[in-house]
This record gives C-alpha cells, sequence and structure tokens, in this order.
C-alpha cells in the first residue's frame, strides 16, 4: 500500500477551494476595490494623540480659574461656566 502526503492533497485542495492566482496578475473585476494596506501601530498612536489634542481644549476664566475641556463636535461652539465661580467662558 502506498504512503499519502497528506500535506500535498491538504495544499491542493485548498488552492482548489481558494484560488491560488493573484489579484495582480488579473486585475480586478468591475466595482472591486483593491485591499488597502494596513496601518502600523506607530502611525495609528499618533493619529489617536492628534485626536485627543484636537478634542482637548485649555479653557481659562476671567477670574483665574483654568481646566481641561473635552469638546466633542457636538458641543463646538459653545460657552462653558467655571465650575467654580459660575462665571461664562468664551
Amino acid at each position: 500500500m502506498a504512503k499519502i502526503d497528506h500535506s500535498r492533497r491538504n495544499a491542493r485542495d485548498r488552492m482548489a477551494r481558494q484560488g491560488s492566482d493573484s489579484v495582480v496578475d488579473f486585475g480586478l473585476p468591475a466595482g472591486m476595490t483593491p485591499p488597502k494596506p494596513r496601518k502600523s501601530k506607530a502611525s495609528l498612536r499618533a493619529e489617536a494623540s492628534e485626536a485627543v489634542a484636537s478634542i482637548t481644549r485649555l479653557v481659562r476664566c476671567p477670574c483665574g480659574h483654568s481646566g481641561k475641556v473635552a469638546v466633542t463636535p457636538a458641543m463646538t461652539g459653545r460657552r462653558f461656566r467655571c465650575s467654580k465661580c459660575g462665571e461664562a467662558i468664551e
């Protein structure tokens, strides 16, 4: 009885099931877009820190108090009120 090489058979089955041709070789079918390259963790961290910096604002009260405020897009343009003295802050 002959030995069966299961790894070769599995590879053959996988190629038949999933295909072995590169998308780049034949071009993409109409309406499809190529896969996007994945961003590195460093660039994702930089984007996250920029986003946090853009929504965090240091506000100062006319009486001298100050504090950091997270400004969401819904809160843009609103006036804040000082929690210590109650004065309106621009």
